[in-house]
């Protein structure tokens, strides 16, 4: 793989615009983060847009925006050759859009969609005709943008919905860049999470999300606590504890830090232990494209079971379920063949290294970059 060259001959000027950044803890803020800096790193000028808590030490220039007036000025004075937009349904993307088509080539780097989530109850029917009207316009938006970038190409109904537009309408200006694991998770961890945290020597099921509803940890208690697993604990990490993890706290009962233990606000070194202490990584998520939790287990060679959202059939490594009876199976056989558990442990590792990897990912966003502005894409 070619190496980055710190400096170009004709080094271009990129924005990228993120709803959220770094230090920010979610999946588009460390998205864009790497974006920026693989981009700062193959010797572009890089510029971030984005709003919250002002943080110093970037090697980039980060421009921290509130107002909508502010936000499209700024847009318009840019002398930017390429304007990297992340997410839709955001201010980021929208305000933009009002603008198209500027001077410089404008790209929406999807994360996915959420307007056809269809989740179950009242509640999920009430929240899918609420976005209804997002559908509507969809197709107008999809015709705003000179580039698109797309997480993966499997046309999943619910989450890639930009994907089932562009194969519908045979659209061709779009590239497939996958998101990367943390680049720390590449190196096992020196730490020991069952000693530090007194955990009990047992075969350890892990999850590591926020702690919400739609991330399905509710039903990983219950359906925990009903297998009775024999010499096993689950292991739930979330950034903050909440009425939620409160809830999850009594659902576990008399089980709690027993075999079912919940942390929040851990470490990147303590997360990176935990995984590397973990026999399973489990999660029981609802709505996902290609989760980072699932690209972190990889990288430690942990292999996954996950439901079967977004894209995650396609990630190697592990497993997907449909609901509680093939969870419960599928999790017996992987406590039950290590040999199955080495394998995908492997197949994901392998994964990481030759595609969920960050300096590859900033290999392919350079030469998008390139190819846009010498008009080959």
């Amino acid at each position: 793989m070619e190496k980055p060259a710190n400096h170009l001959a004709q080094p271009y000027k990129v924005l990228i615009v993120a709803f959220g950044f770094y230090p920010e803890t979610h999946g588009v803020a460390e998205v864009a983060y790497r974006h920026a800096l693989g981009l700062y790193q193959w010797g572009h000028q890089v510029t971030v847009v984005t709003r919250g808590k002002k943080v110093e030490n970037f090697p980039f220039e980060v421009v921290y925006v509130e107002q909508k007036v502010d936000y499209q000025v700024l847009l318009r004075l840019s002398e930017a050759s390429v304007i990297c937009v992340h997410g839709w349904n955001n201010w980021a993307s929208d305000w933009v859009i009002e603008l198209l088509p500027l001077p410089a080539k404008v790209v929406l780097v999807s994360h996915g969609t959420n307007f056809n989530v269809r989740l179950g109850g009242i509640r999920g029917l009430v929240w899918w005709l609420r976005q209804r009207r997002q559908a509507w316009h969809f197709d107008k938006k999809m015709r705003s943008f000179d580039h698109y970038v797309f997480l993966s190409d499997v046309p999943e109904p619910q989450r890639m919905s930009d994907v089932v537009w562009v194969k519908k309408n045979k659209f061709s200006s779009y590239s497939v860049i996958p998101n990367g694991a943390r680049p720390a998770f590449g190196t096992p961890s020196t730490r020991d999470f069952r000693l530090e945290n007194g955990l009990p020597m047992a075969r350890m099921l892990l999850c590591v999300s926020n702690y919400t509803p739609t991330k399905g940890q509710q039903e990983l208690v219950k359906w925990f606590r009903e297998m009775q697993l024999p010499d096993a604990v689950l292991v739930l990490i979330g950034s903050n504890f909440n009425d939620f993890s409160s809830r999850l706290k009594r659902l576990a009962g008399e089980e709690l830090n027993k075999t079912i233990f919940l942390f929040d606000q851990q470490t990147e070194a303590q997360i990176q232990a935990a995984y590397g202490a973990a026999d399973v990584f489990v999660t029981a998520t609802h709505t996902e494209v290609q989760p980072l939790m699932l690209l972190d287990a990889m990288a430690v060679g942990l292999p996954f079971l996950s439901r079967s959202v977004g894209v995650v059939s396609s990630l190697a490594g592990g497993m997907c379920f449909q609901d509680k009876t093939t969870f419960q199976s599928q999790l017996r056989l992987l406590l039950a063949d290590d040999v199955l558990r080495k394998r995908l442990g492997k197949e994901g590792t392998e994964a990481t290294k030759n595609t969920h990897h960050w300096d590859i990912i900033a290999l392919k966003y350079h030469q998008l970059v390139c190819s846009l502005l010498h008009n080959q894409v």
